[in-house]
């Protein structure tokens, strides 16, 4: 990873996040597609989460579909400007984002960000994303970067999803 990847600041955010993080509930919009098949490099991944958790701690699959939503909008012309960045940044799989708003014509009235993470194989169950929904830490106090919390730490009910 090079050094001014905004993805390498999630590795020194590490600690702060696992000590002082909060724990939400986030949904894949992409990623790498060497994610979905084990293997041992960590690759990027960009997920949307909402630090609302009175709306997704009981329905977190309704992120999913806002994730859907976005997904859809990758690589399409857009007249809306906000529609426009996320089909732009969505097609271009280099660019960045950390904690980029989510437009509220697609969550309602709660505040929905999309951010890029690094999904770590050894964080995950099988070394292999066969979760579209699951725990992030995000501590938006103190840091933009967000991680996904190690699985061994999953309530039950993400493995069932």
């Amino acid at each position: 990873m090079e050094r001014e990847d905004p993805l390498a600041e999630i590795l020194k955010a590490q600690d702060l996040l696992l000590a002082e993080g909060r724990l939400v509930w986030g949904a894949i919009v992409q990623a790498n597609a060497d994610l979905f098949v084990r293997g041992w490099h960590d690759l990027p991944a960009a997920v949307i989460y909402s630090p609302d958790t009175s709306v997704f701690d009981d329905s977190p699959d309704l992120l999913l579909d806002i994730a859907r939503k976005l997904y859809r909008l990758k690589g399409t012309r857009q007249q809306d400007p906000e529609f426009a960045a996320f089909s732009r940044m969505l097609a271009s799989e280099m660019d960045r984002e950390m904690r980029l708003e989510v437009p509220r014509r697609l969550t309602g009235s709660a505040a929905v960000y999309c951010t890029d993470i690094i999904v770590a194989r050894r964080h995950i169950p099988g070394r292999a994303l066969t979760e579209s929904v699951f725990p992030l830490l995000i501590a938006p106090e103190h840091t933009a970067m967000t991680m996904m919390l190690p699985s061994r730490f999953w309530p039950a009910s993400a493995a069932e999803r």
